[in-house]
């Protein structure tokens, strides 16, 4: 898991280096549920574009490949348009 969690985070900054209108944010809770909440937002008025929320405590069936290739699909060029 934490070299799928380096990539993405290499991956966040990528994208808002590349696209002009969106960016990624990353958000971690250290509490009892370990919450991770990771987010493609839009530069201009901050809207979610994409979001997925995991509690990393509870097992997660979370296929970081498929966030991968969401960031990657967006740094490609893919708006939200």
């Amino acid at each position: 898991m934490e070299e799928k969690l380096l990539k993405l985070f290499r991956l966040a900054d990528s994208l808002n280096e590349k696209q002009d209108k969106i960016f990624a944010d990353i958000e971690y809770s250290a509490n009892d549920r370990k919450r991770l909440i990771i987010s493609i937002r839009n530069k201009e008025d901050y809207k979610y574009i994409e979001r997925c929320e995991v509690e990393l405590t509870n097992n997660p069936l979370i296929k970081w490949d498929n966030i991968i290739k969401l960031f990657e699909g967006y740094i490609g060029g893919a708006t939200n348009e």
